[in-house]
């Protein structure tokens, strides 16, 4: 049952006021993390860390990466350090990681000092890698067994972790098979180890690591690989094959969401990162938002240049093609941003290789094509219709129909263009769109409709 947050709210109220955290700890119990945010981040700004220390440090662990980003820096400046350390305690090594990440560089350094010696070996590791690279979200707890290590002995190391006598492993996927200098040389199912003869060594019943992971690949890549092969854990090993930890795929499903929502921003023409409507300040929204918007302006002053200098006769002579010039323009632009949509789409998601750009470009023309007829044909009815001057409807008919259709297959043109060539530089082709792909369709829009006019008319 979802729970009722101004209730809850209400009750977690009353008990901070009487400082009962056991109170607050108690209404919570029942909770899923991420409900248990969504309480905090619907709370008053000066309560949230309150409840967010209230909580069993495992608990709050949990959800504190359940909340958004910009809350989770506000939320860090209130809370104490003997908290915060507690909190990195109790991640895994990839989110202590992470969350030592998020604190300024001085408490960082403090936290990670007071944290318990053993889990300070597993996260100072991942501190050297990008935040970005598969080091930066691998987890250096890993099952590992000697290759030759019995199954019975590896089947006792996997009690023993259970129940919490040996280093914490959760989600035991597999068991990285190593060698006497730590190299990986294999993989064993836990079913497998259960069916085995209880002496028989690993290296006899292992099975070969097909895919392999190395701590600079940027994670983006690894979500790929992650896809292709359908993996749920993949090992992290560096250049000699030593084995530095594993990825999850629920560690995946965060970096898809990540890059997801950066690409989101940047096909809006936004390059933040973490860019939140309620908790980004006013001057960072528009610094990162106005030079699009800036780039815009100065190609729109263009096309009113162009208009001015060479068309204002056109213009007055044919009203009708000034009505129409924002439906052309329009069609285009929307054309344009679907096509760029899915080119990023498909790079992104690695279901493109470069040499289908023949056919990448070809399909996405005959579609540009086909809406460009669609829309040239209903478009230069309506302007038939509208027409009060005496102008020969054949040919008004010929320039709202082929400017509409010229607009379509340029936008088609560009949108799959555009991120080719970007990915092609090694740039992010989802930069290419918005505002930059809306521009150049005004630009080369306005002026092939209106040199029709002016020739046909």
């Amino acid at each position: 049952m979802p729970v009722n947050v101004k209730k809850t709210l209400k009750r977690i109220d009353r008990a901070l006021e009487k400082g009962n955290w056991d109170a607050v700890r108690s209404i919570t119990q029942s909770l899923h993390p991420s409900e248990t945010a969504s309480l905090i981040q619907a709370s008053p700004q000066e309560k949230k860390h309150l409840i967010l220390e209230a909580l069993d440090t495992e608990i709050a662990s949990e959800v504190y990466f359940q909340l958004n980003p910009e809350e989770r820096v506000s939320i860090l400046k209130f809370m104490r350090e003997t908290s915060i350390t507690a909190m990195a305690e109790e991640m895994e090594s990839d989110d202590a990681a992470d969350f030592l990440g998020e604190l300024p560089e001085d408490l960082a350094d403090t936290v990670l000092e007071t944290m318990d010696p053993e889990e300070r070996e597993e996260v100072t590791p991942l501190l050297k890698y990008p935040e970005d690279s598969a080091g930066g979200i691998m987890q250096t707890e890993v099952l590992k067994g000697s290759h030759d290590a019995t199954s019975r002995e590896t089947v006792e190391l996997i009690r023993k972790i259970e129940e919490g006598d040996e280093e914490d492993v959760e989600d035991l996927h597999m068991v990285y098979v190593v060698n006497e200098t730590g190299r990986l040389v294999g993989r064993v199912f836990p079913l497998k180890l259960s069916t085995a003869a209880p002496d028989s060594p690993l290296w006899t019943i292992m099975d070969p690591v097909e895919v392999r992971l190395t701590p600079n690949m940027d994670q983006e890549e690894v979500a790929k690989i992650f896809r292709r092969y359908d993996e749920m854990s993949l090992p992290v090993v560096d250049d000699s094959g030593v084995l530095l930890g594993r990825i999850t795929a629920d560690d995946i499903l965060d970096v898809i969401s990540e890059e997801a929502g950066e690409d989101i921003y940047k096909l809006g023409g936004i390059s933040g990162e973490g860019l939140h409507p309620i908790h980004t300040s006013i001057y960072d929204n528009v610094r990162l938002r106005a030079p699009w918007i800036m780039l815009a302006l100065v190609g729109e002053l263009l096309v009113a240049f162009i208009i001015m200098q060479k068309f204002q006769t056109t213009l007055e002579n044919f009203i009708i093609l000034a009505a129409l010039l924002p439906l052309v323009m329009a069609t285009g632009g929307n054309v344009g941003v679907q096509t760029n949509t899915i080119t990023v789409r498909v790079i992104a998601t690695g279901d493109f290789v470069m040499n289908q750009i023949k056919d990448l470009l070809l399909a996405e023309l005959k579609v540009g094509l086909v809406l460009g007829i669609i829309s040239g044909i209903l478009g230069s009815l309506i302007g038939i219709a509208l027409n009060t001057a005496d102008i020969d409807f054949v040919r008004l008919f010929l320039v709202i129909f082929a400017g509409i259709v010229g607009a379509t297959l340029t936008t088609s043109f560009l949108g799959v263009a555009g991120p080719l060539v970007l990915n092609k530089l090694k740039m992010d082709p989802a930069v290419s769109s918005g505002p930059f792909l809306v521009t150049f369709n005004d630009i080369f829009g306005t002026a092939f409709y209106l040199f029709l006019g002016a020739a046909l008319l």
